[in-house]
Order: structure tokens, then sequence, then C-alpha cells
């Protein structure tokens, strides 16, 4: 397939390497000094697990023309960028698939609107990591598969063909019926844990010594989840939900205190969460207008939004 992925932080390195040597044609946009080192260097990645390093030549481009022709276009950009990436999205017609893989707790309405909704599928990645110049590190999630889903819930041949394209590149997939109620629980859980981290100093491992906030965290989650089936949704994915709604209050606290001691802890949230932090405010505010919107208190993650709040200031 030819593919664009908008975006060449972790996600749209990751994705464009491992979906370029799978066999298919890709471009990546990019622009300034990342457009520069990935011109000089390729897309360098480190396997922070293996630590075995790659190197893949990809072509790029700084823009999609209105007349660039393309199977599917990924979009890995920060929750915080969708609104500039749109208007190019919008001038062109050429491109029948657009795969918004990011943080979108708020839904997909203004995207089909904008876009056609035959055209939007949404999704989140299923690795996380940090870039550190020309390099980026990574972890692929063994817990979380990359997650797609149509907006009507259908499991299309569309859907399906995408599935298989991206495990045939390397990328553990699954679908969900209602990606919509996947990212406002995933907004919910990622807003608890980075505003603890925040609270922490951005120190994960500090944050693993002290129990009493990864105790309001674990709270916090789960009162997101609450907010997720007040608004009529189930909670995905049915591991966190088993850990956090299911199981002791105790049980979550002590694998998230063992997490968090991890170095794998540091590069899947804590790099991110004190690199982009004004992509977590902008997640805080959503988890407050969704909370409104169910009616449910939520004192904790109320107090973890804040803590969000307070670290951007």
């Amino acid at each position: 397939m030819k593919i664009l992925v908008y975006g060449a932080g972790v996600i749209g390195t990751l994705y464009t390497a491992r979906l370029q040597n799978g066999g298919n044609r890709v471009t990546v946009i990019a622009r300034g000094q990342r457009l520069a080192d990935i011109r000089r260097y390729g897309l360098a990645l480190e396997d922070i697990v293996g630590h075995g390093r790659t190197t893949t030549q990809v072509d790029t481009t700084e823009r999609l023309g209105h007349n660039n022709q393309y199977d599917i276009a990924l979009i890995a950009v920060r929750r915080d960028q969708v609104a500039s990436v749109v208007p190019e999205l919008t001038a062109n017609y050429r491109v029948p698939t657009l795969i918004f893989m990011l943080n979108n707790p708020t839904g997909s309405n203004d995207l089909a609107r904008a876009l056609g909704r035959d055209r939007v599928l949404l999704g989140f990645p299923g690795a996380g990591g940090t870039r550190d110049g020309h390099l980026v590190h990574y972890a692929m999630i063994a817990q979380q598969p990359t997650t797609l889903g149509e907006l009507d819930g259908k499991r299309t041949p569309r859907l399906r063909k995408l599935v298989e394209t991206f495990r045939q590149c390397g990328f553990p997939t699954t679908t969900s019926r209602d990606m919509d109620a996947w990212l406002k629980a995933h907004a919910f859980f990622v807003a608890a844990v980075s505003g603890a981290i925040y609270i922490a100093g951005g120190d994960c491992h500090r944050l693993s010594e002290d129990k009493a906030t990864v105790a309001l965290m674990a709270k916090g989650v789960r009162e997101g989840y609450s907010a997720v089936r007040a608004l009529g949704h189930s909670v995905e994915p049915f591991a966190l939900r088993v850990l956090f709604t299911w199981l002791p209050p105790a049980v979550a606290i002590y694998y998230w205190r063992r997490f968090f001691a991890s170095e794998m802890a540091d590069y899947v949230f804590g790099r991110h969460a004190r690199a982009a932090s004004r992509e977590m405010s902008e997640l805080a505010n959503d988890c407050r207008s969704l909370l409104a919107k169910s009616r449910i208190e939520a004192p904790a993650l109320r107090q973890l939004c804040s803590a969000i709040d307070a670290y951007v200031a």
C-alpha cells in the first residue's frame, strides 16, 4: 500500500519504519530539524527492551498537497496538534482512509463532519518511548496492542485489511467496536497517571515510593471509568477494567508501584508526560468536560487534573 504518516515523533517514526520495512511505500511528513535529521540519518530506532538499533530510509515531505494520492494516511500527532492538521486533510480528497492514532476522548463527530464519516477511522498505538535527537527509543507495550475501529463499530473489509497489514509489519493488533468509548477510558487513565507523575515531580521512581499518590491515581482511574459507564459506554480494554474496577484497590496499587519503579515506566509514561505537558493539559480539560456530562463527582480525578494544571503553569 501507499501510505502517508503525518508526524515523525516516537509513534510516527516507529510505524513508518515498520510499515516501510513490511513492503509498503511510506512517506512521512516532518518539518524543521526533524525533517533534516530524517533526511540525513534515516529513521533511527532503538528497542528499549532488546537494545537493537535499526535505520530505515524513507520518503519525506513537509506537507500533504491537494492532489497527493495515498491509500491511507496515518495521523500520529499529539492531541494539541490535531487542529493544525485537519485543514490539510480537508483540502485533499485523494486519501480515502484517515486513521487518527492519538488521544481523542471528545469523540469523532468533529472529525467526521470536517473530513467525511466514511474516511475516518480511530486508533491507538501499542508502543511508547522518547526521542533523543535523531534517535527514537521505543518499547512495544505487551498489554496494549495497536487498536483500530470504524466509527460505526463494524468489522469492514477495510478494517480487516488494515489489521492484517499492521500484524504483518510486527504490530500486535486488535479492533474495537466502540473506539470513542475506548479513547474516553484511555484519556481518564492517562490523565490520572500523568497527574500522579506530576505530583511526584515528574519522577516515576519517586512515584513508586509514594503509596498515597499511587492510591489517589488508582481511585482517579476508577472514577473516570465510572464516568465512561455513566455516559453509556463500556470500559475497554478489558485488562485495565479488571485491574481497576473488579479487583481490590490494593492489587492495583501494588501493581503500579512495582511498575513505576521500573525503567520501562519512565520510557512509556514519565518521559512523555514531561515532554508533552500541554497535551496532558488539554486531556485534563477534556476529562473535566466528560465528567460534567456524566455528572460523576470524581474528587480524586479532579485533584489529579489540577496537578496537571499546576505542572504546566
